[in-house]
């Protein structure tokens, strides 16, 4: 509507060039149709009311935490997927949280999450209109190198980051396509969270993070073509966070780095520990972005009648997509001088 209004203002605009011969007058038609597109593309259409509910991984700490109290308080009934049950106790007395315990990677656990939440909606009598956002948090990272890295623990990340994101989605889509075609119901949501956005850089000590992670990338812009194709009134999103704080992941770091080493051989820790406890050092220095806006992204990715694609969380975030498409050697070249700052023996050339 915004744009049709403005079309006049432009035709005037174009004739007032014409008359006036100014040189700007070329460059002016070929820039004012350009802000219509970018601005058609980056709309977000009307916005989706708040109704039903939504499903939310890793919500024992962290970024799955937080949405799931910032999408409660919103006013969504949220199923808290929580890896213990340990975790049930922070959501004592919130009405329209369900906690429930799902492990990610274990394709039965994911099944039986799934057939909870259905038994809760249609026992619910009405109360709760359907399921409509499926939101991945869950994840788990070692800080190792790939050299030495333990195929366990490789395989574990992928597990946790990828087929955990497989399971949940396949598991999950058959109850939002349902919800989603009642008469007047609102669009469904899928949302997956990456770590450095494609086209981003690769980093250092965390390969099986970033190669599951990536590849969970590809599995959400893939299937959200599929259900585009297919006509459904289901969107598929990413969240993009940077240096997220505070979260399980930072406060465990220093464990889970030790534990890594344990599981290596002596000499891993001999050749590699001063870059990883220099990499870490980069990470514990940033200021990042407060977990808070997860939550605050999250919100916006359900309320968007056209999601975006990629939603990001911290300018760092922005920056990995720029830098991931830079040159290699200039690429390589500012990951040495910030990730790698503080590692004295670090080459002053690592590009090619």
């Amino acid at each position: 509507r915004t744009i049709l209004l403005e079309i006049p203002f432009w035709i005037a605009l174009f004739q007032l060039t014409d008359i006036g011969n100014l040189k700007f007058a070329t460059a002016l038609k070929i820039l004012l149709p350009l802000h219509v597109i970018w601005r058609y593309c980056r709309s977000t259409g009307k916005d989706m009311p708040v109704d039903g509910a939504v499903f939310v991984t890793g919500a024992d700490s962290g970024m799955g935490q937080n949405t799931t109290h910032h999408l409660a308080k919103v006013g969504y009934h949220v199923f808290a997927g929580c890896y213990s049950k340990d975790s049930f106790a922070q959501y004592a007395g919130m009405d329209n949280v369900t906690p429930l315990v799902i492990n990610v990677k274990d394709e039965k656990s994911v099944k039986q999450a799934a057939d909870l939440v259905r038994k809760e909606i249609e026992g619910s009598d009405g109360k709760i209109a359907g399921l409509f956002g499926v939101l991945q948090c869950a994840g788990i990272s070692y800080v190792a190198p790939f050299e030495y890295i333990p195929m366990s623990m490789f395989r574990d990340q992928v597990e946790v980051n990828y087929f955990g994101y497989v399971y949940v989605a396949q598991a999950f889509l058959p109850l939002v396509k349902e919800s989603c075609a009642k008469d007047g119901a609102r669009r469904g949501r899928f949302c997956f969270t990456s770590s450095g956005p494609l086209p981003g850089p690769g980093v250092p000590f965390i390969t099986s993070y970033l190669g599951a992670k990536w590849a969970g990338d590809a599995l959400c812009q893939g299937m959200r073509v599929e259900l585009k194709l297919r006509q459904l009134p289901i969107d598929c999103c990413m969240l993009s966070p940077g240096v997220v704080k505070p979260t399980r992941l930072a406060e465990d770091g220093q464990k889970l780095l030790e534990k890594s080493f344990e599981s290596m051989p002596a000499k891993a820790k001999t050749e590699y520990y001063d870059m990883i406890d220099a990499f870490r050092r980069f990470q514990i220095e940033e200021p990042g972005t407060h977990v808070s806006m997860v939550g605050t992204q999250m919100e916006k990715i359900m309320k968007h009648g056209r999601p975006y694609m990629r939603y990001f969380v911290g300018p760092d975030a922005v920056a990995s997509t720029v830098v991931g498409c830079l040159p290699t050697g200039l690429r390589e070249f500012l990951l040495r001088n910030t990730l790698m700052k503080h590692f004295k023996d670090c080459p002053k050339f690592i590009g090619g």
